[in-house]
């Protein structure tokens, strides 16, 4: 059997306010869980910041777009992988 394990707060994402949150309940003497289903950090910290994130979103929907059965034809230009 599988022991139960208590917390005082849990955090649902572990993006940049999401440790924060933590951080302070933490801090403040309580115990806290973060659960994500990504990357802890976010966006931000490992995902790059504005303005990079502008710059990468638009390659990663290109991307996207020539994989999918009907945008894939929509798409012009020569891919550049």
């Amino acid at each position: 059997m599988t022991p139960t394990i208590e917390y005082d707060v849990i955090v649902i994402g572990a993006g940049p306010v999401g440790e924060t949150v933590a951080d302070r309940v933490v801090q403040g003497g309580l115990t806290a869980a973060i659960v994500e289903r990504e990357l802890v950090g976010g966006e931000c910290s490992y995902w790059a910041c504005m303005p990079t994130k502008a710059l990468l979103r638009s390659a990663s929907a290109l991307r996207s777009a020539r994989q999918l059965p009907g945008a894939r034809e929509a798409v012009t230009g020569a891919a550049r992988d």
